[in-house]
């Protein structure tokens, strides 16, 4: 099994390059959104029902892997829907206070990268690659990546670790304060995950999470029409 999982956690980590390098689908050209969207799901949903599927856990995606299990019991366990109020008001709070700070005129962390909306007519697109976003990176990052890590060397801690660096690294076009808050995104959206046991939970938040540079801050703040 060890051998088998380093073989396929060779395949994400290539697949995860080649979304790094492009993938073929440059966001230079044509709509940057679709092929922004067409490249992650290439990336990271394609791996993910390959690997799964040829490990025979497909049922991962909606029942947390054992091999969690000893990582998530040093955890205090709570409900998915004991967390839900909670974090997705957080997230609302977070909103508001980046509506509040963005009609002021302030940045947001990091850099904007090419899939920042240029105008309001971009705002729906905005709006679809945060939702892919989250539904296509937090299963590869928080399920995949530490799972095959796991099987690999048998510690997930370091599973999660290491997804959590390269989720940050794989936004370098942000600049190091859009890498650091990103990688601290990704460490506590794995906490999420180990306390909820619910993948859907993170997916969502990531979602939202994304909405705040895609859609809340260009749209409050001066773009052209």
């Amino acid at each position: 099994m060890s051998a088998g999982a380093a073989l396929l956690l060779a395949g994400a980590l290539g697949a995860a390059w080649w979304f790094l390098r492009g993938g073929g689908l440059p966001l230079r050209s044509g709509n940057r959104f679709v092929r922004w969207m067409a490249r992650a799901a290439l990336a990271f949903v394609l791996p993910v029902g390959v690997a799964l599927a040829l490990l025979g856990r497909i049922e991962a995606l909606w029942v947390m892997p054992a091999e969690f299990a000893g990582l998530r019991d040093r955890l205090p366990m709570m409900a998915p829907d004991n967390l839900v109020f909670g974090t997705v008001a957080g997230v609302v709070i977070g909103l508001a206070v980046a509506a509040f700070r963005a009609r002021r005129g302030a940045r947001p962390i990091g850099r904007p990268g090419a899939l920042m909306p240029r105008n309001r007519r971009e705002l729906g697109w905005g709006a679809a690659v945060a939702l892919v976003a989250g539904v296509t990176e937090e299963p590869f990052f928080r399920l995949l990546l530490p799972l095959l890590i796991a099987l690999a060397t048998g510690n997930a801690l370091l599973g999660f670790g290491v997804a959590a660096l390269i989720f940050g690294a794989m936004h370098a076009y942000q600049g190091w304060r859009g890498v650091v808050a990103t990688t601290l995104f990704g460490g506590v959206m794995a906490a999420v995950y180990l306390v909820s046991g619910a993948l859907w939970l993170v997916m969502l938040l990531h979602a939202l999470i994304d909405l705040n540079g895609l859609v809340v801050w260009p749209a409050l703040r001066p773009v052209s029409r």
